[in-house]
């Protein structure tokens, strides 16, 4: 698979969960994992995580020079937010957005040498919390009175 069918697929990934549509989710991802290795994988994931990026800019402006990103963790009482995956994707996010590349590939050797099943975990997480992401800055907008972008299609 070549970078730009790699690239419009994983924007396919972020709009079709942002849209919650799943099963499109899956398969776009699942056409992503075979035929990606782990260096483009971790190329996948940091696009991921800008879009995210990029979400939190829309939604808040540039922090200052000296100003960090931070995102807050779902309620740990919630069984489903104790789940490693979660806890990767709120790092990996965080990480990217503030620059912190050692991170980000810490962050990412760490999960993609976790088990198959658990890996899968932290990426579905990763894309899920960008989609949520994505789902308030739309409603922030439509809010404000604002028209999102038009998508290029």
């Amino acid at each position: 698979m070549d970078t730009a069918r790699r690239a419009q697929l994983v924007m396919d990934v972020l709009q079709h969960a942002v849209d919650g549509d799943y099963d499109r989710t899956t398969q776009a991802m699942g056409e992503i994992a075979a035929a990606t290795d782990r260096r483009q994988m971790y190329g996948v994931c940091c696009a991921i995580a800008d879009a995210g990026r990029q979400t939190l800019i829309r939604l808040y402006g540039h922090p200052s020079p000296e100003g960090l990103w931070a995102l807050a963790a779902p309620d740990p009482a919630d069984t489903c937010a104790q789940h490693p995956a979660h806890a990767f994707s709120l790092r990996f996010i965080t990480a990217y957005a503030n620059n912190n590349k050692p991170m980000c590939h810490a962050l990412y050797l760490a999960a993609a040498n976790a088990s198959p099943e658990d890996f899968g975990h932290s990426l579905v997480a990763l894309v899920g919390d960008v989609a949520h992401l994505a789902r308030v800055a739309l409603q922030e907008l439509a809010a404000d009175g604002e028209q999102p972008a038009q998508h290029p299609h």
